[in-house]
Formats: C-alpha cells, sequence, structure tokens
C-alpha cells in the first residue's frame, strides 16, 4: 500500500499521460516506477489469499463472507461516494493550480518524435539517414513518429515517414495506429495520407475500437486524453475533422465494394452497444480502489471453489510443490498465459500487468491475480507454510533485480534486445516469461526478508500496517493536488517527488491517528484494536 503512494507520486515525473506532467521526464524515475509495478499487486492478492483462507478456517464460510463484505465491499462503496468524486474534484484543482505544462508533446529535445510532432521535415529526414527508426515508440508516451503527425495534425512530416517506408498501421503502445490517432483529433488531412498510403482502416486497439469508432468519443473524453498529452485543442475543429473523416471512410468503403462487385452496405451502426462496452470495461469507475472490486470477484470465486471441492473427494497437493522453490515449477507457466494477453497481446509496449477500473474485470487481468491469490490461500493451508518456500530470499532478491532490466529492456523493444532476439514472438514470450519471474522471484524474496528483519511483532510496524490501508484510499487527491503545486515551485525533481511524498505522508497520518485510528471508521477498516491476532484480519 505504501509503494502505491510513492509510485503514484513519481509519474507526475516520468512523462507519462497522467493529471499533472511536471518538467522534463525521468526515465530513470519511470524504470523505478515498472519495477514497483511489476511485483507490488501480485504481492498484495497473493497476501490477500492468505488471510482469506485464515478466515475460512477461524470463521466458517458465512464468517468470512461477512468478514470480506464488512472489510473489502463496505469499504469499497463509501470510498465511490467520497474519494472518488474528490479526485475529480483534485483534476479541477489541479488544473487551476498548475496551468499547462510548457512542454507539449514529446519530449522537447530535438529527437525524431519531436521533429515529426512540430512538423520539421529536414531534422525528420536527418534523423531518419542517421538511423533512427521510423517504427520506435518514443519512451514517454509510446507513441510511434507517424502517430505523433496524427496527433498533432503534420501531414507533410507524415508523407516524409511514409517514403521512408514508415509502417502506416504501426502499433503504439496503446494498441492503437496512427489512423486511430488521426479519428480521435480530427485530422483529417493526414487520415487522408495515411489511407492512401495502406493504412488499416479495419484495425482494432486495445479496447477493441476501429479508427471509425474512435470518431464518436465525446468532448469531455476527448479534452482528458488531450490534457494527458498537453494538447491544445478546439473541439469544433476536431467535430469537423472527424467528419471529414466519417465521409472519407464511407467513400473508401464504397469503392472498395464496387471494385470487388459487392454490393454497398454501410456498416451496422451499434452506438448504444459501443458505449456499454465502454462503460462496462473502459470508464475508470474505481480508479486507484479496482483492487478492493478484484477482490470481491476474487474471494467469490474462492467460495465457490471451496464449497464446490466439499463434494470431491480430497486430495493433498505435495508440500514440495508449495511451501518450496519448486513451487516456480507450475506457477511460472500458470501466470504466463494471462501475462502473455497484457499489453494488447505483446503487440504494445509495458511491463508488468495491465490495469483495469472498469466494471467489469478484463478477463486475462482477472485470471492473472487469481493465480497469486489462490497460491496465498493454497499456502495458508500448507503445513510449514512460507518458512521454506522464501528461505533463500538473500539468492532471490538479487536474482530478481538482475533479471528485471532485461525483462524491461525485452518488453520494451530496446534494440539490443532486437538484435538478440530478431523474431517478435520469441521477444514477447522472453519477456512475458521474465516479467513472470520477476513477480515471484520479488514475492518470494521479499517474504523471506521481512520473515527475517521482524520476526516478532513490533508496535510501530503494526501502526503502520493498520494505518497503510486508509492512507492508500485517500492519498490520491493529496497526491494529485500537491503534484501541481510542486510543478509551480520549479524545484529539483527529486527534491519536489521528497516534498510531495513527506508532506501527503504526513497529512495522512495525521488524519489516520485523530481522525481515523479512534472512531468507527478505523474499526471498519481495520476491526477493533483489542484481541486482534494477525495484522490481516
Amino acid at each position: 500500500m505504501l509503494l502505491g503512494i510513492v509510485l503514484h507520486a513519481s509519474l507526475s515525473y516520468t512523462g507519462g499521460a497522467w493529471a499533472v506532467r511536471d518538467g522534463t521526464p525521468s526515465q530513470a524515475l519511470g524504470v523505478v516506477v515498472a519495477g514497483i509495478h511489476g511485483f507490488r499487486m501480485p504481492l498484495f492478492f497473493l497476501v490477500s489469499g492468505f488471510f482469506t483462507a485464515m478466515l475460512l478456517e477461524r470463521l466458517g464460510m458465512r464468517g468470512m463472507l461477512a468478514h470480506r463484505a464488512r472489510r473489502i465491499a463496505l469499504p469499497l462503496a463509501l470510498g465511490l461516494a467520497t474519494i472518488v468524486p474528490l479526485m475529480w474534484i483534485s483534476f479541477a484543482l489541479a488544473g487551476a493550480i498548475g496551468g499547462r505544462s510548457a512542454q507539449a508533446g514529446p519530449d522537447a529535445a530535438r529527437d525524431i518524435w519531436s521533429a515529426a510532432a512540430l512538423g520539421d521535415r529536414d531534422e525528420l529526414r536527418g534523423h531518419l539517414e542517421r538511423g533512427a527508426s521510423p517504427g520506435r515508440q518514443d519512451p514517454v508516451f509510446g507513441q510511434t513518429p507517424l502517430a505523433w503527425t496524427a496527433i498533432v495534425g503534420q501531414p507533410e512530416a507524415a508523407r516524409v515517414l511514409l517514403a521512408a517506408d514508415a509502417d502506416p498501421s504501426g502499433r503504439s503502445r496503446d494498441g492503437g495506429t496512427p489512423l486511430h490517432a488521426a479519428a480521435f483529433f480530427g485530422r483529417d488531412e493526414v487520415a487522408r495520407i495515411l489511407i492512401d498510403g495502406g493504412a488499416d482502416v479495419s484495425a482494432r486497439n486495445r479496447e477493441g475500437r476501429t479508427p471509425g469508432e474512435c470518431l464518436d468519443f465525446d468532448e469531455a473524453t476527448t479534452r482528458e486524453v488531450a490534457r494527458a498529452l498537453d494538447l491544445p485543442i478546439d473541439f469544433a475543429t476536431v467535430a469537423r475533422g472527424r467528419g471529414a473523416i466519417r465521409e472519407l471512410l464511407a467513400s473508401r468503403a464504397a469503392d472498395d465494394s464496387a471494385a470487388h462487385g459487392r454490393p454497398t452496405a454501410a456498416p451496422p451502426d451499434r452506438p448504444l452497444l459501443r458505449a456499454l462496452g465502454g462503460i462496462l470495461f473502459g470508464f475508470p469507475l474505481f480508479h486507484h480502489l479496482w483492487f478492493l472490486w478484484y477482490l470481491c470477484w476474487l474471494v467469490a470465486g474462492f467460495a465457490v471453489v471451496r464449497a464446490t471441492a466439499r463434494s470431491l473427494p480430497s486430495t493433498r497437493v505435495p508440500k514440495a510443490l508449495v511451501a518450496t522453490p519448486l513451487a516456480l515449477a507450475w506457477l511460472v507457466p500458470l501466470t504466463l498465459l494471462p501475462q502473455w494477453f497484457m499489453h494488447e497481446g505483446g503487440r504494445a509496449v509495458g511491463f508488468g500487468p495491465d490495469t483495469s477500473a472498469g466494471l467489469v474485470p478484463m478477463p486475462h487481468i482477472l485470471a492473472y491475480y487469481a493465480v497469486f491469490f489462490g497460491f496465498g490461500a493454497l499456502l495458508h493451508s500448507t503445513a510449514g507454510r512460507s518458512e521454506r518456500l522464501a528461505r533463500r530470499w538473500w539468492i532471490m532478491l538479487p536474482l530478481a533485480l538482475v533479471l528485471f532490466p532485461i525483462a524491461f529492456s525485452l518488453a520494451h523493444r530496446a534494440p539490443w534486445t532486437l538484435r538478440l532476439v530478431s523474431d517478435d514472438s520469441a521477444r514477447r514470450l522472453l519477456a512475458a516469461l521474465g516479467e513472470v519471474l520477476f513477480a515471484w522471484l520479488m514475492i518470494f524474496g521479499a517474504m523471506g526478508l521481512f520473515e527475517s528483519l521482524l520476526p516478532r511483532e513490533r508496535k510501530w510496524v503494526r501502526y503502520l500496517a493498520d494505518a497503510s490501508f486508509w492512507l492508500y484510499l485517500a492519498h490520491l487527491p493529496l497526491v494529485i493536488v500537491g503534484q501541481a503545486v510542486m510543478r509551480r515551485l520549479e524545484l529539483p525533481m527529486p527534491v519536489e517527488l521528497l516534498l510531495l511524498l513527506a508532506a501527503v505522508i504526513a497529512i495522512l497520518l495525521a488524519s489516520y491517528h485523530w481522525i481515523v485510528r479512534p472512531t468507527w471508521i478505523g474499526a471498519l477498516l481495520n476491526g477493533s484494536r483489542k484481541g486482534r491476532g494477525s495484522p490481516g484480519e
């Protein structure tokens, strides 16, 4: 939970799509954030599975479900009514306090992506002549140079890139193509050039949308994406451009039908279905509280599995396959399957698990976390539990730290990895394998480290364990407003980040100590402090 605060506070300085972006992005900090993301939530769900099994053993099925409803479902419902609205207010406050970042588009340094976004054809040709790849994604937003011409609207730069054999349907980190970007921002001239250059008009992005379906986004969503890119837009101009692209796509569809002797038929328009799909899967209803919603699903699934298992012959899982490092022999392949579908099946760039905050969990993400949750539950039921599993933590943690940069480079298609592994399918498989191994080694290593450092209960650790739930639930509105304040100070990045973390954590700890801990809120989140046993109860 505490690492989550560090992660979200750092996102302002990594240059990614975030509510507040401050100054020149730090790629090194972005790598650290990816490392935290790669194991933090898997570890959380493993611990959650462990304590859910413990509660079942102590309270029975009905008691366990009532306990989880009280400590998970109820805080989630209250958070949706209080913390999530505060999130939207914090976005507005951040905009009022911080204003617009001076940086527009990619890094202000003159690289191939900046040249494409600025429409500097001479600079663009120079980068291409010096060997820059026209299909490589930028390290900040994950967009190709051709995608930047579509985002900003630089038709002449798009022609230069297409003349250099840039793929008109090359994927960005979000799984979209340049034509998706042109349609979303209404860049009709660039869209015409892309289609003439052979762009796939039926390509689908990670959300399953074609470029034509990107013409239907409302003004609020369009402005939100543009703000994340620090891109000024006039929505009336965007709407006119989208109209021209709609006519262009219809005209090309008619020409294609006539050329193949088929009757022209407009594709069925299903705006209600698309809107419903966007709400169910894409709308960030839960924001950073999504993990509680996933936990509700996993607890329900655990209850169904345990109830079903009662009617089946009992089987005993060999202890060596659960409570020793041999567990990796089956955990890694099992986790590798859902990991394969992360980041648009490996076509887009990313590290670790995807995040889904919609009403309906994405199946591959839910399956991924279910492996960790289920193993945590299985670990509780195994005699000896984790003592033997994490005994060699002093080997596992260094091994994970050595593995991480290799897996990260493979996942992000670093040039040296492409030279070593020319086949993209093999690279994707190695990247997914590295991501999964990193997660499990970090988890087992962290378990062993803390069992070694904290063999007995300490009051200050208990206090932080109790406080961490509240700190995480309530931190994000404060972090976003704090990031906007820090952007105005223009201090060195490390100083700003440390000040931000210190201020946010101090405010939250004070609120926990005087407002949450002694009241019904503390009892709701952590239970009564009297006579309590394990920290997860």
